[in-house]
């Protein structure tokens, strides 16, 4: 017998894992959905966890998706990666005291695509959009986020820096 808190993390698991590799992959909900002959509605709520699909479902999510079944129930076992929603940050406060650290403007155009190479062992990148939409980290753990939206992931592998339709603007400090 499963217990629900066990099954909840088995279900935050796998949906989180599919909405990685898709976008990992460059997929809209729509062309996955129209690649797998699920439909979107479907497709969406097992992204959200709000839905436990059959077999057959994630035997197709994952044929798309190009990785085996077992991959979209697997933990990630690359470093952390933190991603604070603009609507969570009222009263959030970030330290950067201790080690240095260099910051920098990235201003990517729409449709854009930039990959940064690794930096120094054991470093990391704090990211804060401010403008637009951005699809950013390292390749096999990228996060989409919105303007107000900060994340923090290892700066020591490649990262990827991506817009869509729209442009966007973000501050970028590394230590």
């Amino acid at each position: 017998m499963v217990d629900d808190a066990s099954s909840g993390g088995v279900q935050a698991q796998l949906a989180g894992n599919i909405r990685r590799l898709r976008i990992a992959r460059h997929l809209s909900l729509s062309e996955l959905a129209r690649t797998t002959h699920i439909g979107k509605a479907t497709l969406s709520a097992i992204e959200n966890g709000h839905a436990n699909p059959t077999v057959a479902t994630l035997g197709a999510v994952a044929g798309a998706l190009g990785v085996p079944v077992a991959d979209l129930l697997a933990e990630p076992e690359l470093g952390e990666i933190r991603v604070v929603r603009a609507r969570a940050v009222e009263g959030v406060e970030r330290s950067f005291a201790g080690a240095p650290f260099g910051a920098r403007e990235l201003l990517l155009p729409p449709r854009h695509s930039h990959e940064a190479d690794p930096g120094a062992p054991g470093s990391r990148e704090e990211l804060f959009v401010v403008e637009g939409k951005l699809i950013a980290g390292p390749p096999e753990r990228i996060t989409e986020l919105a303007r107000g939206d900060y994340a923090s992931f290892p700066a020591d592998v490649a990262r990827v820096y991506e817009t869509r339709a729209e442009a966007a603007r973000a501050v970028v400090l590394r230590a």
